[in-house]
């Protein structure tokens, strides 16, 4: 088992901050960040920006080799370098050309990467080329983050479906909505902007055609609501830009027209797919089977989706265990009895057939409670 020092922890941690820089622009790409250290000092770092633009070792590595053109760095010493990768170096070319060869061309003693890329051009053919160019290579530190960090790029590619997060916007008696249908505003302006960063981070935002004709929404990224520390971290790629999600709507009765913003306003830029009986599989009911959804929208390289949806669509989607994650803003109000439920799930008659949150992070955003949430279905 590799040993690895309070520097290497150091280094790996920083590299999993530069990673994380690319939250908004990087996907369907994974985020990667390199930090490249000689003598205990960084001589070069970067991360990946959007896809079709260099990765995290190349940009790390042309720090490195400006250092080695002002002179302030020769040749000889590179072998004593080490690359901290928070992702396999790929060994394939794609849009760019393989991270594995520039690490080797550049004679970069030791590389230490936090975890192996699954995906089926990497799958450790970036190790086995780094060890066999007789570069010392150490896997496994900070592994456990870094797959954290990159579970919606690991869910496509591990489990052929998107990381699937739903989001509900509560009272704390647990209502989203008055009896006739009113729910402007439960939350307050600081958690809306919130949910604005989450749409930012997702390739795609679904909903249901009954929330449609309700609230008529637009769904997109309003990038002049966004949080100031979303809008540091767009800034922070200069290279990179913003990519509107995929809208998509489950419309199972066909209700979904141009008179509705998200059909009215689709363009390049910003698309929007209807789901009906006419283009996915049905179930018994005559209803868009929810499972086939996921795989059209994974076939479409959807990595992550984001539910902003009624009672109905996220019950059938928990009861179908599809959604992964669920971030709930809990407003201080009653809305009362006679108010709309957040979820509608079938009735349980046993304990042992509950759905469990377990709950990762709680805050305050402005005067709403923020619950992030794993979901845990019942076994079997």
């Amino acid at each position: 088992m590799t040993t690895f020092s309070a520097f290497d922890h150091a280094m790996m941690a920083r590299a999993l901050r530069l990673a994380q820089k690319g939250r908004y622009t990087a996907a369907p790409n994974p985020m990667v960040g390199c930090v490249i250290t000689l003598d205990n000092k960084v001589i070069g770092e970067g991360h990946h920006q959007q896809a079709g633009t260099a990765h995290a070792e190349v940009n790390a590595l042309s720090q490195v080799d400006d250092l080695l053109t002002q002179g302030k760095l020769d040749v000889d010493q590179l072998k004593y370098t080490t690359a901290y990768v928070t992702l396999e170096p790929c060994s394939h070319t794609g849009r760019t050309g393989p991270c594995a060869d520039a690490l080797i061309d550049r004679q970069i003693g030791r590389v230490v990467i936090a975890m192996q890329d699954p995906f089926s051009e990497v799958a450790g053919r970036g190790i086995a080329k780094l060890t066999h160019a007789n570069i010392q290579v150490e896997v496994g530190l900070l592994a456990d983050e870094s797959a954290a960090l990159n579970r919606h790029f690991l869910s496509l590619v591990e489990r052929r479906r998107p990381f699937v997060t739903a989001k509900l916007a509560t009272s704390l008696d647990g209502k989203i909505a008055l009896n006739n249908g009113v729910s402007q505003w439960i939350t307050g302006p600081e958690a809306r902007r919130d949910v604005q960063g989450h749409r930012a981070q997702h390739m795609c935002i679904l909903t249901g055609s009954q929330t449609v004709i309700a609230d008529d929404p637009q769904l997109n990224v309003r990038l002049d609501e966004l949080p100031d520390a979303v809008q540091q971290t767009l800034a922070s790629n200069p290279l990179a830009h913003l990519t509107q999600p995929l809208r998509a709507v489950v419309d199972s009765n066909r209700q979904i027209n141009e008179q509705y913003q998200i059909l009215r306003d689709a363009h390049p830029n910003a698309p929007t797919h209807i789901f009906t009986p006419d283009n996915v599989t049905i179930t018994t009911a005559g209803k868009c089977d929810l499972v086939a959804v996921l795989d059209a929208l994974a076939e479409q390289g959807m990595n992550s989706v984001w539910v902003e949806a009624g009672a109905g669509l996220v019950g059938a989607m928990l009861e179908a265990r599809l959604i992964d994650e669920l971030i709930i803003y809990q407003a201080p109000l009653l809305l009362g009895g006679a108010a709309k439920d957040a979820i509608n799930i079938a009735q349980l008659t046993q304990m042992n057939q509950r759905i469990e949150l377990d709950i990762v992070d709680t805050r305050t955003v402005g005067q709403d409670i923020k619950h992030t949430c794993h979901v845990i279905y019942p076994k079997g």
